[in-house]
């Protein structure tokens, strides 16, 4: 279904329905939600008393009408204004729609989500530990395999260093998951990346095209892709990263790339795309009064299958089906799923028996991530009704200013301890530099300067700071997350997260 399409099932004005038949790559706000210009007053007050936040971009679905808006900035060094055809990275929201193509395809016989999956890859070099007898897609998608594979998941989300044949291969390095045995429910990026390592060769189509084919082409997203060159090449307005210091929002380097886009977390939505994609969940597969999916694929997605009674960001979650977690929210199931990563933060959800939907995103990982949840939570209130709504946003964002600012204050503590550290390597910084391979894990480099060390791992990188104890040094390969790397003897290997990387011959 196309935009114009879309806009003239919700009875947008004829002049915005105009506008969208356009090729230029406009604002699609829509205001038909009853309290859209409150929406509005109290979403900007929000952002400029937290001040912590770069942009924000809100999507809202319901049978009464819809909302879509940016707020902010894209890049606090440019300036250019969010709007609603802004995309954003949306990290682990992108589970719900891998699993709902998955849930497609299965309602048309091309997979069976309860077959285990030796069966379904005979020829994966899976190990006999983790029982690829048993272990089945739906177990996979809904984080209950009982299966590690950290060098899939790290390639695939941080370092970027894959091509298909490697991930095959390691396929060979999954491992039994030691906290959370098959069966019981602990949530990773693996049994996404898992699954579609093996649909990739099974059904030789790359799940970015999978779900081109199955939910982006079929609702008509224009601004939605897991490409990131995509965006790029079409020169589309997309939020970068920030995060939020003492000194102000700031920019930061490491950004996703087709290398790092990955099914567990691997797409980039605009709010005015995001409206589809809540009012296809919330009507059951339907847009714009069109069937797009099959009700019985969508319904398959509510289904808890793993349970469990965990508390997280305020909500407490019940069980997880294919792709949605199950929350109690005041006395309704919601669905949801949210998303995060440097720079990104995506609240999804929606309401099935009030077949409402909000989808919030914000272009920071810090304080003001927690801003989409609070406005989530606000819509949900008021579109309810609720004469306290108000009170509990405002008491939430007083939260929030509260959290930011003994965040600074840690933030500002840390930095000067580490200010205070004395370097420990004792060798000339040359000696350190060179090419250092973990089979698994793939290859991080060392260079050397004239007084620092710069290390690349992939995708990443970062400058060295001075460890705390003997020949080590301090990354931060992702912002404010400090790891260190110890060097061995006579620079023959280095460590980090527990792994040994040999030096590589010149």
């Amino acid at each position: 279904m196309d935009r114009r399409s879309f806009l003239a099932g919700l009875g947008a004005a004829a002049s915005l329905a105009s506008v969208a038949k356009s090729r230029r790559p406009i604002a699609s706000n829509i205001s038909s939600l009853p309290f859209s210009d409150e929406l509005d007053e109290r979403i900007g007050a929000a952002m400029q008393r937290l001040s912590a936040a770069a942009g924000l971009s809100v999507a809202v679905y319901s049978p009464e009408g819809c909302y879509t808006r940016g707020f902010g900035v894209t890049d606090v060094t440019t300036g250019q204004r969010v709007d609603a055809d802004t995309a954003f990275y949306i990290a682990s929201s992108t589970k719900p729609l891998t699993s709902l193509a998955f849930a497609v395809l299965a309602h048309r016989g091309q997979v069976d989500l309860d077959a285990p999956i030796a069966r379904w890859a005979p020829d994966a070099a899976f190990p006999a530990a983790i029982r690829p007898d048993a272990v089945t897609l739906r177990h996979l998608l809904s984080h209950s395999s009982g299966i590690d594979c950290d060098p899939v998941a790290f390639r695939l989300a941080f370092s970027g260093q894959h091509d298909p044949a490697t991930l095959w291969r390691l396929l060979s390095a999954c491992a039994i998951n030691a906290k959370a045995p098959f069966g019981t429910f602990e949530y990773t990026n693996t049994g996404y990346n898992i699954a579609t390592i093996l649909s990739d060769r099974r059904l030789g189509l790359p799940w970015q095209d999978l779900l081109d084919d199955e939910l982006f082409r079929p609702m008509g997203m224009r601004r939605t892709s897991a490409r990131m060159s995509r965006a790029r090449s079409g020169g589309w307005s997309v939020a970068r990263p920030h995060i939020v210091l003492p000194e102000g929002v700031t920019r930061i380097a490491l950004e996703k790339s087709d290398a790092t886009m990955h099914s567990a977390g691997g797409v980039i939505m605009s709010a005015s795309d995001a409206v589809l994609w809540l009012e296809l969940m919330s009507e059951a597969g339907m847009v714009g009064g069109r069937r797009i999916l099959p009700a019985q694929a969508v319904m398959a997605t509510r289904e808890p299958f793993a349970k469990l009674d965990r508390e997280f960001a305020g909500y407490t979650r019940k069980a997880y089906g294919l792709g949605w977690y199950h929350v109690p929210f005041r006395d309704e199931l919601m669905l949801h799923h949210f998303g995060a990563f440097a720079g990104a933060r995506a609240h999804v959800s929606y309401l099935p028996a009030r077949r409402t939907g909000v989808a919030a995103f914000v272009n920071d990982s810090s304080v003001a991530s927690q801003l989409a949840d609070v406005v989530a939570d606000f819509v949900y209130d008021r579109s309810a009704g609720r004469a306290d709504a108000g009170k509990i946003l405002d008491t939430r964002i007083e939260q929030l200013i509260v959290a930011r600012d003994r965040y600074f204050e840690k933030l500002t503590a840390d930095r000067l301890a580490r200010q205070a550290r004395a370097w420990t390597l004792r060798n000339p910084l040359h000696t350190y530099a060179g090419r250092f391979r973990n089979d698994a894990f793939g290859e991080i480099i060392v260079s050397a300067g004239k007084d620092a060390l710069d290390i690349r791992f992939g995708a990443m990188r970062s400058p060295a700071g001075a460890g705390s104890k003997g020949e080590s040094v301090r990354v931060e390969f992702i912002p404010l997350q400090g790891e260190e790397i110890g060097f061995a003897a006579a620079s023959a290997a280095l460590t980090y997260q527990g792994q040994t990387y040999s030096r590589v011959a010149a």
